[in-house]
């Protein structure tokens, strides 16, 4: 079924993956809807401040969809990413992935023309991305800065436009948030954030038929993505590992030996994001290494 696309701005911005938030939103599976996202340059204080722990990235929702029930696996489509012109960056002590502490530190980030700006005339090619988005957890409101089986501040880059995401939903209605864009961010956003920016999703959703997985999956550009989560990377190495394992396994009915050396072979396994209470590490495989389609990818 599609309709009008449906609105909710970032008025609706909430800090926590909330169960039991009323929903901005209800829509019918597939209909597409819209979902504003703040970022730290929202706050007018960002240009001014000198401690930047005070801002936080909230994600916008929840938005209902219509006949999903607990246990179902969703695909979630990415439509469109749009996002404004400019984005903000910011190091913490203590926080980031380097040895040596980071000082306090915040910067703007011109966005046009393809590239996010750095100073020197650094250009980044921007590439778009959702870094927060899930459903609602059963009998949990965590903050959105982290991370499970229901998604959440995955920081993956590879939900882009185009991108489908797959997550198995905790309560009726699923109650999904999103937030939290990036114009660019490289694997494992090493600093604490990657180019924040404020912009809006193009969303839709649909249950689709049951598939071997418990975390959240990505297809985009002819990869499958599985994603884990830990206390720390080598938990969530084996998080993503072992989901991919069933996943090919029950493609190809392969054993556990078999599927191990073809993804030792064939399968890359990189860091998501390493900067958050819960590590993220995503295994990513081509897509013509599997017999039939044990999710239903992204539609033409």
């Amino acid at each position: 079924m599609t309709g009008a696309t449906a609105h909710a701005d970032f008025l609706h911005a909430r800090g926590e993956f909330d169960p039991g938030a009323e929903p901005v939103l209800s829509v019918a599976q597939g209909q597409r809807f819209r979902l504003e996202a703040r970022s730290v340059l929202t706050d007018p204080r960002f240009e001014t401040a000198e401690d930047f722990s005070i801002f936080s990235i909230p994600v916008t929702g929840p938005v209902r969809i219509e006949g999903v029930r607990p246990g179902d696996l969703v695909r979630i489509d990415v439509h469109d990413i749009r996002i404004a012109d400019r984005g903000g960056m910011v190091t913490m002590p203590g926080r980031g992935g380097f040895g040596e502490p980071l000082e306090m530190h915040g910067m703007v980030v011109p966005v046009h023309d393809g590239f996010a700006h750095f100073p020197d005339d650094v250009r980044v090619p921007i590439r778009p991305m959702i870094g927060k988005i899930g459903f609602a957890p059963e009998g949990d409101s965590p903050n959105s800065s982290t991370v499970g089986r229901y998604g959440g501040n995955m920081d993956c880059r590879d939900i882009i436009t185009g991108s489908s995401l797959f997550i198995t939903a905790q309560v009726d209605g699923g109650l999904l948030y999103a937030g939290d864009l990036h114009a660019v961010q490289g694997d494992g956003e090493c600093s604490l954030t990657a180019v924040e920016m404020e912009g809006s999703v193009e969303l839709s959703c649909r249950v689709v038929r049951p598939a071997p997985v418990r975390g959240p999956v990505v297809f985009a550009e002819d990869r499958m993505i599985v994603l884990g989560d830990g206390e720390d990377l080598d938990e969530a190495a084996t998080v993503a590992l072992d989901e991919m394992m069933a996943i090919v396994r029950a493609d190809r009915g392969w054993t556990r030996e078999r599927t191990a050396m073809l993804l030792s072979a064939a399968a890359d396994v990189a860091v998501s994001q390493l900067v958050n209470a819960r590590r993220s590490v995503k295994v990513s495989l081509d897509t013509r290494y599997l017999l039939t389609a044990p999710f239903q990818t992204k539609e033409d």
